[in-house]
């Protein structure tokens, strides 16, 4: 499943790509692009805009809630959206990009020394070069997304 946030929803757009699903953010793009993206690409759209919604409910859902974690909570009922471990953290929470695996030398002049002492296992965007490993965020990270 691939989805489309749009400007309003960029914090749930962020949370998705933790979950591992492809995700596009459209803040200030007109909807036009938006709806033709979405078909083309066969995405969802996630939008808060009603008219929106009204308009093209085959390729939409609405999202009534306020606040990130409650529209993750929505969107995961809705779609009966469920947590994979094995492609949790694979997409890049910024741009959208899968995450290439890298070994610990690839990245140890771009992250901290701390970091590079006391973890194994990394990830780099390719668009961004944004390093990724498993700190303690991501505990609560996984504390969210698990909670019902």
């Amino acid at each position: 499943m691939k989805f489309i946030a749009d400007g309003m929803l960029g914090g749930l757009a962020k949370w998705l790509r933790l979950m591992g699903y492809d995700t596009l953010y459209f803040s200030a793009r007109r909807k036009s692009d938006m709806l033709n993206s979405a078909r083309r690409e066969d995405r969802i759209i996630l939008t808060r805009d009603t008219k929106l919604s009204h308009d093209n409910p085959g390729i939409t859902i609405f999202i009534e809630n306020d606040g990130t974690h409650r529209q993750l909570k929505e969107v995961r009922l809705k779609l009966s959206l469920q947590l994979n471990p094995e492609v949790l953290f694979t997409r890049c929470s910024l741009c959208n990009s899968p995450l290439e695996e890298k070994n610990k030398t690839d990245v140890k002049d771009i992250i901290p020394e701390f970091v590079y002492e006391n973890r194994e296992k990394f990830r780099r965007c390719p668009s961004c070069k944004r390093v990724y490993w498993d700190g303690d965020h991501c505990k609560s990270i996984r504390s969210t997304l698990q909670s019902p």
